[in-house]
């Protein structure tokens, strides 16, 4: 470590009701982890939905996760050649939650996917859009 330089400051963290909440300030992005899912908020404020909101939004998520591979599965034959349980991870944004009910389920990581993600848009226990990129 040189002489003038500062040793980089963790990111702020809270605990609410046993939940570590962590707010990424590089990015300005909060995350925790709720019964073993990812949960991520954009932006410097976060909302956060009561216990029950989170049960709510994993019991759709669970109800539409058969879903959600199909659809998975055939974007990845549609886009590359990546195949599905490679690795690949997800993480459940609740930015919009409070306004409307809206969140999405960002899917990353696969190990044949290179860098490709998906994000699919849900509400009222329905897919109402689906994005692909890098």
């Amino acid at each position: 470590m040189g002489l003038f330089t500062k040793t980089p400051k963790p990111n702020p963290k809270i605990t609410f009701e046993g939940i570590e909440f962590t707010f990424h300030r590089d990015d300005e992005w909060w995350e925790f982890t709720y019964r073993g899912t990812e949960f991520i908020s954009f932006g410097p404020a976060l909302i956060l939905p009561t216990k029950a909101q989170l049960d709510s939004i994993l019991s759709t998520l669970e109800s539409l996760m058969p879903e959600l591979r199909i659809r998975l599965e055939k974007g990845l034959s549609e886009w590359s050649d990546g195949k599905l349980d490679d690795g690949e991870k997800y993480s459940v944004d609740v930015r919009e939650f409070a306004k409307d009910g809206t969140f999405s389920v960002s899917w990353f990581d696969g190990a044949s996917w290179g860098d490709m993600g998906a994000e699919y848009t849900i509400k009222g226990q329905v897919i109402v859009d689906e994005s692909w990129g890098d």
